[in-house]
């Protein structure tokens, strides 16, 4: 994630094509492919027009863990700072 420069906040609505979804190859420049098929993000909605479908965390608790992972790799926020720094970023 952090090497392709991922924008973590647009993972919780994330918009992608079937073909990005069903992709075999861990394409860096593309981490969607990896993070759905690992069951962190899960189908919310598809727009039949169109052939996309909107992605999401499946609850709120995968969504802090999957931050909480994350935090250390991305900031130098102490643990005892972590919990709120998560409250904000999934609120």
């Amino acid at each position: 994630l952090k090497r392709s420069h991922y924008d973590l906040e647009r993972m919780a609505n994330e918009e992608t094509s079937s073909d990005v979804l069903n992709s075999i190859y861990a394409d860096s420049s593309n981490p969607i492919p990896v993070i759905y098929q690992s069951g962190y993000l899960t189908i919310k909605s598809y727009d039949e027009e169109f052939g996309i479908y909107q992605l999401g965390f499946p609850n709120r608790e995968v969504e802090e863990g999957f931050v909480r992972y994350l935090m250390p790799f991305y900031t130098n926020i102490n643990k005892v700072e972590s919990p709120f720094e998560i409250q904000k970023f999934v609120s």
